[in-house]
């Protein structure tokens, strides 16, 4: 009697586990979304509450939030200027059809020729980082000031491709300039925080294939 006690009770333990394991990942699977772009030869998943749009070679990831406030990066002068919606998360893609070292001098043509040896990368912690994430290893680059910019990201894809992703940076939540507004933008329902932000970015790139 006991035998079938235990043998009925691990028997509902394996059937509420594999119950558990195919809703969860269910609704894991609800919340994300694959894009895949044909042209360019790339595809990654990503949450649906982000929106992608294609334009030209350019691939961008996009959340906004309302919320007015001051934009500080605009350099035009109108420094009275509202805009009624936060930027939480810009990232593009985009593929060159050139190696790394000629993609990079294209594409942040002020890298001093020190950091080129022999067709490869020096890196110059700070300014050139190496980064790695997923099956992608390449080099970051902070390209700003006071809290205005965006680190571009250069993955070697093979000796004649090179995967370029931009990542816009968040000026309200740096803590360089707005600061009184970085509080209030984080109450803002649905908004995207820095960590947030940081783990959706990396978990897109685990994904992306090309």
């Amino acid at each position: 009697m006991k035998k079938i006690i235990l043998i009925i009770t691990v028997l509902a333990l394996v059937i509420g586990t594999i119950w558990y394991i195919k809703n969860d990942k269910i609704s894991i699977d609800e919340n994300i979304k694959t894009y895949t772009n044909s042209s360019l030869g790339i595809s990654f998943d990503y949450p649906k509450t982000l929106t992608v749009s294609a334009t030209g070679e350019m691939i961008t990831l996009h959340h906004e939030v309302p919320f007015t406030h001051h934009d500080y990066c605009d350099f035009k002068g109108e420094i009275d200027t509202t805009i009624n919606t936060l930027t939480d998360f810009n990232v593009s893609f985009r593929v060159q059809n050139k190696g790394l070292v000629d993609t990079m001098k294209s594409f942040s043509p002020y890298i001093p020729p020190e950091n080129f040896v022999n067709n490869t990368v020096v890196v110059s912690p700070g300014f050139i980082d190496s980064y790695s994430v997923g099956k992608l290893k390449g080099y970051k680059i902070f390209e700003g000031a006071e809290g205005c910019g965006q680190t571009t990201y250069y993955f070697p894809i093979s000796n004649s491709k090179t995967l370029i992703v931009q990542e816009e940076l968040i000026t309200v939540f740096t803590g360089a300039i707005d600061i009184e507004n970085m509080d209030k933008a984080l109450a803002v329902p649905g908004v995207i925080n820095k960590e947030k932000s940081t783990e959706i970015f990396e978990s897109v790139l685990k994904t992306l294939k090309i």
